[in-house]
């Protein structure tokens, strides 16, 4: 059969695409280094024409769906993916902030294409050709989706199951490797080819004295050389969250750490990857030289808006008046000008005196308000309610947030120095071998470990991925 031919239904579950997305990121890659403050990256974005491209492949895209919760006012994706001739479900969260109906609707829509086409397939013989053609495109990792998933291939209907490494439930692997009718696909194969970074802020010309450093534009460097790609590419090697903003001129870049307690460490860590020709000052520095006052305008919303269609109920207004007066009493307008030509080397290192060190130190500026993240709590939570999906082969040894059972936690303390990522990966050659279960090494087909897929039933040399 001629793949060129084969007409795709796509069936997108927008919060596994986002939020494992921005987890992977986080997580670091080939794409950026590792995020050190946060678990998951909120500048992630999806490009979504070429999301849909990569997944079809050169095939026809029919009917699509996308599934997903009420976005905030400002969410612009949902009308990407009508311009990419997607059908959107979107659904009101319950009163806890969880996602309601989405899995539902998304199963309910998956059985009933099937189902209809196979119906329709048995009395027309162009129709079940159409039928053989067809592929279902299911981007998920959640187990909840199985029932349904399994309903279409008893269809006759092929599936390709798309979703995050981290995300993909162990048994879309077990159920492939008895179907021929299921492949299982990761993300984290395409993510360079369908995503990119956004590292301005969203933010309405403010900022925060207290997680802000000035970048002044070097008068010997060609305007294309040091440009937002530039800085940003740079910034990265601190693996810390920030965002970057243009002054009204366009001759310094203001930049903002809102996750660092201590801002002079970071000026002298970027100072060092700059080098000498760039001047990088604090904030206070830079306002003094223009005289500049803290703004009376108190700002009520976010300090920076949400990914675009960040699904996370913790992302929401501030919620007191008192709350946003202490964040923006201490936020001041962006200048409209660098510094005029001086002493602004001295000024600099007099304000770093006292500076330098851990940018986790809370030695340096003085933190005003509490940026704590309900949402990141409420996820260590359930994890430690969840039993960790890789079992006896966590690579943090049981600290990694998940429930262990008490046999693999003993066998984390009686080996030390074991890599348990490689616990059962090979066989073992030790002849009459008798340590059983306790042996590092697999003594049959069924209890050997897959680094591929993170399955047990093959090696990694046999897997099909």
């Amino acid at each position: 059969m001629d793949a060129d031919n084969d007409e795709c239904l796509l069936f997108v579950d927008d919060s596994n695409v986002w939020i494992e997305a921005q987890k992977f990121a986080a997580s670091g890659n080939s794409h950026m280094p590792k995020l050190t403050d946060g678990d998951q990256d909120p500048r992630l974005r999806i490009n979504i024409g070429r999301l849909v491209n990569t997944l079809c492949d050169g095939r026809i895209q029919r009917q699509s769906y996308i599934y997903g919760s009420r976005p905030p006012p400002n969410d612009l994706v949902w009308d990407q993916y009508k311009k990419c001739s997607f059908k959107t479900k979107i659904y009101d969260r319950g009163a806890n902030g969880r996602e309601k109906e989405v899995d539902n609707s998304m199963s309910a829509d998956m059985t009933e294409e099937a189902v209809d086409l196979r119906a329709v397939a048995k009395f027309d013989q162009a129709v079940e050709e159409r039928r053989k053609r067809t592929v279902f495109i299911v981007i998920t990792g959640d187990r909840d989706m199985l029932p349904a998933i399994r309903k279409v291939l008893g269809c006759g209907i092929r599936v390709e199951l798309w979703g995050w490494n981290s995300g993909m439930a162990r048994e879309y692997l077990r159920e492939r490797n008895t179907n021929g009718r299921l492949s299982v696909k990761f993300l984290d194969n395409i993510f360079n080819q369908v995503s990119f970074t956004n590292f301005r802020s969203t933010r309405n010309t403010r900022v925060v004295p207290a997680y802000t450093i000035v970048i002044l534009e070097p008068e010997d460097l060609a305007e294309e050389t040091w440009n937002d790609s530039y800085v940003a590419k740079v910034l990265l090697e601190l693996g810390r969250l920030f965002y970057t903003t243009r002054s009204k001129n366009g001759s310094e870049i203001f930049v903002e750490f809102p996750t660092v307690k201590n801002i002079e460490a970071i000026i002298v860590k970027a100072r060092e990857l700059f080098g000498e020709k760039t001047t990088i000052m604090s904030w206070p520095v830079y306002a003094s030289r223009f005289n500049k006052d803290v703004s009376e305008i108190v700002e009520t919303s976010n300090m920076f808006l949400p990914l675009e269609n960040d699904n996370r109920a913790s992302s929401s207004p501030l919620s007191t008046k008192h709350d946003a007066q202490s964040s923006l009493e201490n936020s001041v307008d962006l200048g409209s000008g660098p510094p005029e030509a001086g002493d602004e080397k001295a000024e600099v290192h007099e304000a770093e005196a006292e500076g330098g060190g851990d940018p986790d130190d809370e030695e340096g500026w003085e933190q005003v308000k509490s940026r704590s993240r309900p949402g990141r709590a409420h996820g260590r939570a359930q994890r430690g309610t969840q039993g960790c999906p890789k079992g006896q082969h966590c690579g943090d040894r049981g600290e990694c947030g998940y429930k262990h059972t008490s046999k693999e936690m003993a066998r984390f303390r009686d080996n030390p120095t074991k890599d348990f990522r490689l616990w059962k990966t090979k066989r073992c050659t030790a002849v009459g071998c008798r340590r059983g279960e306790r042996c590092a090494f697999a003594h049959s087909t069924e209890e050997t470990w897959c680094l591929s897929c993170n399955d047990y039933g093959h090696s990694t040399e046999d897997c099909r991925l």
